[in-house]
């Protein structure tokens, strides 16, 4: 049996000589991560990771600004700050049709009857612009607060109030650029 094993490791017993084989206890093994890889591994690994980073790229934008806005996903106590929000951004530009603009993006957006009637009452009597602002600097309601100050602006003059406002509360709510221009894109006609 030994022999036999020489001969496969490429030894024989009659000529042991400087040119044996080396044992295979003595050959390390490559774990997969340390073995190089060839040419067309490296090729189909890059590749894949491309498309990989493309798609996410591409699905960023989504993930930032959804294409639809949907309230009934907030918690209650956060779509009473998105109201109180839409109150004040339907007073700061000077459209006189922007209250009832805003309402009916707040209904189409799935509102339901407490949104609306918080956003009538905070109409009847605005809040306060700095506490309302920093109620919604939470990530789930910063960007529909910029959402609305566009469709609040939409009526205004180009340069406007309401397109200043818009801008403010993105700055002031670091909103990313990416975010903005999808927003602006999509709800700023």
């Amino acid at each position: 049996m030994a022999g036999l094993l020489d001969r496969l490791r490429g030894r024989t017993t009659a000529d042991p000589g400087p040119a044996e084989a080396v044992p295979s206890e003595a050959v390390p093994t490559l774990d997969r991560r340390e073995r190089a890889s060839t040419p067309a591994e490296r090729q189909l690994a890059e590749a894949i990771a491309q498309k990989m980073l493309h798609g996410w790229l591409q699905n960023r934008h989504q993930t930032l600004m959804p294409l639809s806005v949907n309230l009934a996903l907030l918690p209650p106590d956060e779509r009473g700050r998105v109201a109180r929000f839409a109150a004040l951004a339907a007073t700061a530009g000077t459209d006189v049709t922007a209250p009832a603009r805003l309402a009916a993006w707040l209904a189409g957006a799935s509102a339901d009857a407490d949104t609306l009637a918080a956003y009538d009452a905070a109409l009847g009597a605005p809040p306060a612009f700095g506490r309302t602002l920093a109620d919604v600097a939470a990530p789930s309601c910063a960007g529909i607060a910029y959402v609305l100050a566009l469709v609040a602006a939409r009526g205004d003059d180009a340069g406007g109030a309401g397109h200043a406002f818009a801008e403010y509360v993105a700055e002031r709510l670091a909103l990313p650029g990416a975010a903005r221009r999808s927003a602006r894109r999509r709800h700023g006609r």
